[in-house]
C-alpha cells in the first residue's frame, strides 16, 4: 500500500496504485485525518482527500494537519521553506489545533 509513517497523516502515493486500489483508497479517505499526495512518475500532482473532511476543513479554516500538509508539500515540490509564513509553521506545530 501507499507510504505513510505513523506521524503523518499524509500518504505518497503513485497513479498505478490509484487504479489498482482506488475502492479501499476511497475508504480511507473517509477518515478526516488522511489525505493522499498523487505523484506521477515521482512528482506530487494532487492532493487527495475525503469529501467530508473537504468541507470541514474549508468551513472551519485551516487546521494544524492542513498546515502540516501544506509544509510537506512545499518541501516534496522543492519549495522555498523560508518563504512559508510564520503563522503557518505554528499552527503546523501546534498538536492541539485538531
Amino acid at each position: 500500500m501507499a507510504e505513510k509513517t505513523s506521524e503523518s497523516p499524509v500518504r505518497i502515493i503513485g497513479s498505478r496504485e490509484l487504479h489498482q486500489n482506488l475502492p479501499g483508497i476511497l475508504r480511507e479517505l473517509e477518515n478526516d485525518k488522511v489525505r493522499y499526495v498523487l505523484t506521477v512518475h515521482g512528482k506530487p500532482r494532487a492532493v487527495l482527500i475525503g469529501a467530508e473532511p473537504y468541507l470541514s476543513m474549508i468551513i472551519d479554516g485551516k487546521r494544524s494537519s492542513e498546515a502540516l500538509v501544506g509544509l510537506q508539500l512545499t518541501a516534496l515540490l522543492g519549495g522555498d521553506m523560508g518563504a512559508v509564513a510564520l503563522d503557518d509553521l505554528e499552527r503546523a506545530l501546534d498538536k492541539r489545533g485538531d
